[in-house]
């Protein structure tokens, strides 16, 4: 039975309410075991990812790096990866890419609207982006 280890669930702290319901789903179905790479980013971690080509938004430009009213990370975005024989197959981009599609149903049907970095513009072809970003989803605002 698969499930979210403390590193993953304290990375989801770190996101929107909408953002925790829609991987709790995706877990919820038990197809992939996943992990949470990244929720909420800090001013240097953000950075970091913009200067390794991992991001193309530097701080706070970055749906990672929403903060709400209160001063609290509410990430509007995340990052995962596919958990397989206790590791995470990096250039397997077919896992990523099941996932993704696993968030986007997740994210119909709780009604809550999700874009894929594998598909940014969401029109089902995933070779007309310049960033794929085969690990990351975001609430669509």
């Amino acid at each position: 039975m698969y499930g979210f280890g403390r590193s993953s669930n304290a990375k989801l702290e770190t996101c929107h309410p909408d953002l925790k319901a829609v991987a709790n789903k995706v877990m919820t179905w038990q197809v992939y075991d996943f992990t949470i790479v990244w929720g909420w980013r800090g001013e240097k971690d953000q950075n970091q990812a913009f200067l390794t080509n991992a991001s193309g938004k530097r701080w706070p430009e970055s749906k990672h790096n929403i903060i709400d009213i209160n001063g609290k990370p509410q990430s509007i975005a995340l990052d995962f990866a596919p958990w397989v024989n206790n590791g995470i197959p990096w250039k397997d981009e077919h896992a990523f890419a099941v996932l993704g599609g696993m968030f986007i149903a997740a994210g119909a049907e709780l009604k809550l609207p999700v874009r894929y970095g594998g598909d940014w513009d969401m029109d089902g072809e995933t070779t007309d982006q310049r960033l794929m970003d085969w690990g990351h989803v975001e609430l669509a605002t």
